[in-house]
């Protein structure tokens, strides 16, 4: 592994419908969005450390790279990060699902056949009580790998990525991975790539999902965060919360997700705009070239 640092650290999954008190938890921590605003909900209220804030895919030379953004509770005044030890991180590709270049709804494309989405690889990230990393490549089935054929990993504090005025000057925890595109490609160049968190004492498959940037956590999304993205057509009659991306096509969303993209004034949706003082489309710190390629933590 060529690059090793472990600078280590809305809502359950609810069974059969959500609580009135789930939703309006949802509701009220909606303005501070990515997906910034939908951490599980436990019994003894929101994980925020299992929240997945942001979702990042983009191609650097012919590496792959997945960031995953969490955790948007911690104080500006923390000058490291350490994971939860009973949260399960994972990123999912579904590597050979048609997608369809029409994109009525501005996901990137239409998937052809939603309901037989499934995970063709996917990275599990976990972390020990002595702050060591357990990192596994799962294939289809859930088998596991002998190696994980991650190039670069990174686990720690970060800059938060998300271009947005409330969120300049705060820190989040980074999970980044860069590996070899040709290691997770079929026989197509599109991705299908999603991130979830599960917390060990809750029940369900998952309590969190982040695909595409401002779209779960939103009220109305409650329930994506609720069932696995091959029910969220059938069952929501909604488009699933996926980030497709042609890796044959330069990363800028909603292909792929660049660090630099500005979703607030890209997706334009006002509950978010309105918040969004001073208004930024730029990052507040500058991007690295080189791995984890996320800023600098203040």
């Amino acid at each position: 592994m060529a690059f090793h640092s472990f600078s280590i650290q809305f809502r359950a999954c609810v069974r059969a419908a959500l609580s009135l008190t789930v939703l309006v938890a949802a509701a009220t921590a909606l303005m501070v969005a990515s997906d910034h605003g939908d951490a599980p909900v436990g019994l003894v209220g929101p994980r925020v450390d299992a929240n997945i804030s942001d979702l990042h895919a983009f191609v650097v030379g012919s590496n792959l790279v997945l960031a995953v953004s969490t955790n948007t509770g911690i104080p500006p005044s923390a000058t490291s990060y350490v994971f939860p030890t009973d949260v399960t991180f994972e990123i999912h590709i579904d590597n050979d699902m048609a997608v369809s270049s029409s994109d009525p709804n501005g996901d990137g494309g239409t998937i052809m056949v939603p309901d037989r989405i499934q995970e063709d690889v996917t990275f599990r990230i976990g972390f020990n009580d002595d702050g060591s990393v357990k990192l596994q490549r799962l294939g289809k089935n859930g088998q596991g790998a002998a190696d994980a054929g991650v190039v670069n990993f990174f686990a720690g504090l970060r800059d938060d990525p998300f271009i947005r005025g409330p969120r300049q000057g705060r820190n989040v925890g980074s999970i980044v991975l860069e590996v070899p595109l040709a290691s997770v490609l079929a026989k197509q160049s599109t991705l299908l790539v999603w991130a979830t968190t599960k917390v060990d004492d809750f029940d369900g498959p998952m309590q969190e999902i982040t695909g595409r940037s401002l779209k779960s956590m939103f009220p109305e999304n409650a329930l994506y965060n609720t069932m696995h993205p091959r029910h969220h057509q059938r069952r929501m009659g909604k488009t699933p919360d996926l980030m497709i991306y042609n890796t044959a096509l330069p990363a800028a969303f909603p292909n792929g997700r660049a660090l630099t993209d500005d979703v607030v004034d890209l997706v334009g949706d006002n509950r978010v705009l309105a918040n969004d003082a001073p208004f930024p489309s730029t990052n507040d710190k500058p991007f690295l070239s080189t791995f984890p390629y996320l800023a600098i933590p203040h």
